[in-house]
Protein backbone atom coordinates (compact mmCIF):
# COMPACT_ATOMS: atom_id res chain seq x y z
CA UNK A 1 0.00 0.00 0.00
CA UNK A 2 1.51 3.75 -0.90
CA UNK A 3 0.76 5.98 1.37
CA UNK A 4 3.02 9.11 2.73
CA UNK A 5 6.57 8.29 3.47
CA UNK A 6 5.99 4.76 2.53
CA UNK A 7 9.01 4.12 1.18
CA UNK A 8 10.99 4.89 4.20
CA UNK A 9 8.50 2.86 6.67
CA UNK A 10 8.69 -0.04 4.84
CA UNK A 11 12.76 0.08 5.56
CA UNK A 12 11.79 0.68 9.08
CA UNK A 13 10.47 -1.99 11.77
CA UNK A 14 7.42 -1.58 13.74
CA UNK A 15 8.75 -1.88 16.84
CA UNK A 16 10.97 1.06 16.27
CA UNK A 17 8.13 2.97 15.18
CA UNK A 18 6.25 2.66 19.38
CA UNK A 19 10.35 3.17 20.78
CA UNK A 20 10.76 6.06 23.00
CA UNK A 21 13.27 7.51 20.41
CA UNK A 22 10.24 7.35 17.88
CA UNK A 23 8.31 8.89 20.13
CA UNK A 24 10.84 12.01 20.79
CA UNK A 25 11.37 12.48 17.07
CA UNK A 26 7.69 12.47 16.02
CA UNK A 27 7.18 15.11 18.86
CA UNK A 28 9.89 17.23 17.81
CA UNK A 29 8.98 17.35 14.24
CA UNK A 30 5.04 18.35 15.24
CA UNK A 31 6.55 20.97 17.57
CA UNK A 32 8.65 21.80 14.24
CA UNK A 33 5.89 21.59 11.78
CA UNK A 34 3.35 23.96 14.01
CA UNK A 35 6.36 26.52 15.29
CA UNK A 36 7.09 27.02 11.63
CA UNK A 37 3.51 27.48 10.61
CA UNK A 38 2.74 29.84 12.97
CA UNK A 39 5.84 31.82 12.99
CA UNK A 40 5.33 32.28 9.13
CA UNK A 41 1.84 33.05 9.65
CA UNK A 42 2.76 35.94 12.12
CA UNK A 43 5.50 37.04 10.07
CA UNK A 44 6.29 36.30 6.26
CA UNK A 45 9.93 37.52 5.34
CA UNK A 46 9.75 39.95 2.69
CA UNK A 47 12.51 41.36 0.29
CA UNK A 48 13.67 43.90 3.32
CA UNK A 49 14.65 40.93 5.58
CA UNK A 50 18.31 40.80 6.53
CA UNK A 51 20.22 38.03 5.07
CA UNK A 52 20.82 36.30 8.30
CA UNK A 53 17.03 36.46 9.08
CA UNK A 54 16.33 34.98 5.26
CA UNK A 55 19.02 32.45 6.04
CA UNK A 56 17.38 31.45 8.98
CA UNK A 57 13.66 31.05 7.56
CA UNK A 58 15.20 28.78 4.93
CA UNK A 59 16.74 26.30 7.15
CA UNK A 60 13.03 26.38 9.10
CA UNK A 61 11.16 25.68 5.79
CA UNK A 62 13.67 23.13 4.43
CA UNK A 63 13.59 21.02 8.29
CA UNK A 64 9.60 21.54 7.93
CA UNK A 65 9.45 19.84 4.55
CA UNK A 66 11.86 16.87 5.76
CA UNK A 67 9.62 16.52 8.95
CA UNK A 68 6.32 16.31 7.32
CA UNK A 69 6.87 13.12 5.52
CA UNK A 70 8.45 11.95 8.19
CA UNK A 71 5.83 12.22 10.66
CA UNK A 72 2.60 11.89 8.20
CA UNK A 73 3.86 8.50 7.08
CA UNK A 74 4.64 7.38 10.50
CA UNK A 75 1.60 8.33 11.36
CA UNK A 76 -0.13 6.84 8.53
CA UNK A 77 1.96 3.24 9.03
CA UNK A 78 1.38 3.59 13.24
CA UNK A 79 -2.53 3.63 11.75
CA UNK A 80 -2.18 0.27 9.78
CA UNK A 81 0.01 -1.75 12.32
CA UNK A 82 -0.87 0.05 16.09
CA UNK A 83 -3.63 1.59 15.89
CA UNK A 84 -5.30 0.09 19.55
CA UNK A 85 -8.91 2.34 18.34
CA UNK A 86 -12.21 0.97 17.58
CA UNK A 87 -13.38 0.81 14.12
CA UNK A 88 -15.46 3.92 14.02
CA UNK A 89 -12.47 5.97 15.02
CA UNK A 90 -10.14 4.30 12.86
CA UNK A 91 -12.63 5.37 10.40
CA UNK A 92 -12.67 8.75 11.93
CA UNK A 93 -8.62 8.94 12.26
CA UNK A 94 -8.07 7.95 8.51
CA UNK A 95 -10.13 10.78 7.55
CA UNK A 96 -8.11 13.37 9.49
CA UNK A 97 -4.66 11.76 7.88
CA UNK A 98 -6.20 11.62 4.74
CA UNK A 99 -7.51 15.34 4.58
CA UNK A 100 -5.39 16.80 7.51
CA UNK A 101 -2.39 16.03 5.57
CA UNK A 102 0.63 16.74 8.32
CA UNK A 103 -1.94 19.00 10.31
CA UNK A 104 -4.11 15.54 11.16
CA UNK A 105 -0.83 13.72 11.46
CA UNK A 106 -0.06 16.02 14.36
CA UNK A 107 -3.47 15.29 16.00
CA UNK A 108 -3.30 11.90 15.60
CA UNK A 109 0.14 11.91 17.46
CA UNK A 110 -1.16 14.05 19.87
CA UNK A 111 -4.58 12.28 20.85
CA UNK A 112 -4.11 8.34 19.54
CA UNK A 113 -0.18 7.44 18.57
CA UNK A 114 1.31 9.13 22.20
CA UNK A 115 -1.12 7.47 24.60
CA UNK A 116 -0.77 3.93 23.02
CA UNK A 117 2.59 4.36 23.29
CA UNK A 118 2.79 5.22 26.38
CA UNK A 119 0.46 2.52 27.61
CA UNK A 120 2.91 0.35 25.88
CA UNK A 121 5.54 1.46 27.20
CA UNK A 122 4.46 1.00 30.90
CA UNK A 123 3.20 -2.34 29.87
CA UNK A 124 6.71 -3.26 29.34
CA UNK A 125 8.05 -1.76 32.38
CA UNK A 126 5.39 -3.67 34.22
CA UNK A 127 5.97 -6.96 32.79
CA UNK A 128 9.84 -6.44 33.41
CA UNK A 129 9.57 -5.82 36.87
CA UNK A 130 7.75 -9.53 37.56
Amino acid sequence: MFFPGSFIWKHISDEWLTSRKASVLFGASSVLILGTTAALYNYFPTEDTSKSIACFWCAAVILCAACIPFLWGGMWRFWMIGDPSNRLARGIWFLFLAFGVWYGAVFYYVFVYLPATYRREKMNLEDAAK
